[in-house]
């Protein structure tokens, strides 16, 4: 708030107060700096004003001052000029905006005829003077309101083409009133004003529907077709006139959005390590499962990664914020499982806590609960549990009625559940309860790209436990694992290669250097498995050491130059081999 700020302004008012009542005029900041002047004060304009304690005391006290006798009255005893002023009279004023001085306005005379002009009526002189001042306020404040205005719309317009989306405000007649610079991208529009034909009609059918639009509208552009959709909004009324608010999305950017979205909500089941077809139509299937709420069966052998899918259908799902409780019915003694399931009251029975146990149904409430090996699941429980899946309540040992619970139910086990109903080992009502989404896990032994791909995996992830430097496989043990029948599956393999972490460090895993550990582990014969002669070709050697050199600085993100020196070879040697043994890098 400066007066400064509307100078043009103030010198204006100041010229025409002056040619009105033919007396020189002053105009000052709070600083004390000449704003504006008439007559010979004009030259003093944007200087620090000298012998300003009659404007102090204006400004100090918010009242107007009057010196009838200019160099001689006590508030001008400080002065520089006391005793030698040049003016013959002085009224003043302060200006006054939101309850702060903000400057003063001084009517000056410098000779007898001023001097009678401005003392011949001094009551009528300070009404104009205040009124003066107000106007200079009410000046100030317009100002202070277009600056804050033109903040606004400055950070509007920021805002707006922050927006990922084509943003327009057209008036009633389908005159664009604002427009974004993504709006003037999907529409084509290389100049603001200058619309073609058929966008000036698009605008005009917008308007022209009276209610919210949503559409999709084809626009050619460039021998180009471009989908938009469009939707309509009435923002204001305009005196008797609306104005709409139009947004404009490109309809591949809203798919490419959808399709992003999709891939965010498969993030949990990117986890789950393999590349077979077979893995990934599971993956893809589960992926489906998790968007419903339906209760889900997982069937697989032992150490295929029952839990794990488990896990991931949870996480993909809307219940992902929700707690994941998991039970595994064939750890927990069968007299203990009720209890754990469904909790109970105090003194339910000898050795209960003394102030009752919720159960995990109710732990899992509002998310998912997961019931491994659920074929060894006693069968007074599997009753309980059928109830549990038609009712959606549970009820606590010990208790006296049904309590409400909403959770996911997804059971898993690596028995044959079919064969067990037909030998009465478990309840029909149940499995068909259990079964509403069955998903089967292959063994690993039907998808042998996923080992090595889990081998892999699993040597990095060892390798960070042990801080070993292991590079992989070599062929032959990869030879040796692509054929093992894997009955404990991936928890088997996984076991595998930590086992041979705590033997080999560094290097590549060989049947030259590593035979008898794996020979030990897998419980296997020489004669289980052919072992080529090997080699003992020095070019073929050196050809393959480039080779397992290049592979590692790949793995480890590192440059091609880094392997001359972890073969003690010159960066122009390697670069050499690699041309003659055609390496691509």
């Amino acid at each position: 708030m400066n007066l400064m700020d509307i100078q043009p302004v103030v010198q204006q008012i100041a010229d025409a107060i002056a040619a009105v009542l033919k007396i020189e005029v002053e105009i000052a900041n709070h600083q004390f700096i000449r704003v504006a002047g008439t007559g010979e004060n004009k030259v003093g304009v944007l200087r620090k004003m000298e012998g300003d304690f009659v404007y102090q005391s204006a400004i100090r006290t918010g009242q107007p001052v009057i010196i009838e006798n200019p160099g001689f009255e006590k508030v001008c005893e400080r002065c520089t000029f006391y005793k030698n002023c040049s003016e013959t009279g002085e009224i003043c004023a302060p200006i006054t905006y939101q309850n702060q001085a903000v400057g003063i306005i001084g009517l000056l005379a410098f000779d007898s005829e001023q001097r009678m002009r401005l003392f011949e009526n001094t009551d009528g002189i300070l009404t104009f003077l205040n009124k003066m001042a107000e106007l200079l306020a009410s000046k100030l404040h317009e100002h202070e309101m277009i600056k804050e205005l033109t903040r606004s719309s400055e950070k509007m317009v920021k805002v707006i083409n922050l927006v990922d989306q084509g943003i327009i405000v057209l008036n009633s007649i389908g005159t664009p009133l604002e427009m974004n610079i993504k709006a003037e991208l999907l529409l084509g529009i290389k100049e603001r004003g200058k619309y073609p034909a058929q966008i000036i009609n698009l605008f005009l059918d917008l308007v022209e529907q009276t209610d919210t639009l949503n559409h999709t509208f084809t626009l050619e552009n460039n021998n180009k077709e471009r989908t938009l959709f469009i939707t309509k909004t009435k923002i204001a009324i305009v005196g008797q006139y609306p104005e709409y608010l139009i947004s404009i999305q490109d309809v591949n950017d809203i798919q490419n959005l959808a399709e992003k979205a999709t891939e965010e909500h498969k993030r949990p089941f990117q986890q789950i390590i393999g590349v077979s077809s077979k893995i990934n139509e599971v993956k893809e299937y589960a992926f489906k499962v998790s968007q419903s709420n339906s209760t889900v069966l997982i069937q697989g052998e032992s150490g295929t990664g029952k839990e794990e899918f488990a896990k991931a259908i949870h996480n993909a799902s809307f219940r992902k914020d929700k707690p994941f409780v998991t039970v595994n019915c064939g750890a927990i003694p069968g007299n203990l499982l009720e209890s754990e399931l469904f909790g109970y009251e105090k003194g339910a029975f000898t050795g209960a806590n003394d102030k009752g146990r919720i159960g995990k149904f109710e732990l899992a409430n509002k998310g998912s609960i997961f019931l491994d090996e659920i074929g060894e699941m006693p069968a007074l429980l599997q009753v309980k549990l059928l109830r549990v899946l038609q009712e959606r309540e549970i009820e606590h040992l010990g208790g006296n009625g049904p309590i409400a619970v909403d959770v996911r139910v997804i059971a898993a086990t690596n028995k044959d559940l079919q064969q067990m109903v037909k030998d009465g080992k478990f309840r029909e009502d149940l499995y068909f309860r259990l079964n509403v989404i069955p998903i089967t896990i292959p063994p690993l032994r039907s998808r042998k790209e996923d080992i090595v791909a889990l081998s892999e995996y699993f040597i990095s992830e060892f390798n960070n436990t042990f801080h070993s430097k292991v590079l992989g496989l070599d062929k032959g043990v990869k030879e040796i694992v692509l054929n093992y029948p894997w009955k404990g599956n991936v928890r088997e393999l996984k076991n595998f290669i930590e086992y041979l972490f705590n033997f080999i460090d560094s290097g590549w895993i060989t049947l030259e250097e590593h035979e008898e550990l794996i020979i030990r582990k897998l419980e296997i014969k020489k004669t289980d498995y052919y072992i080529n002669p090997p080699s003992f070709s020095l070019v073929k050697m050196e050809e393959e050491l480039i080779r397992k050199a290049l592979n590692y600085v790949k793995e480890h993100n590192l440059n091609v130059e880094d392997a001359s020196k972890l073969l003690e070879i010159g960066r122009a040697t390697l670069f050499r081999k690699i041309n003659k043994y055609q390496i691509d890098t």
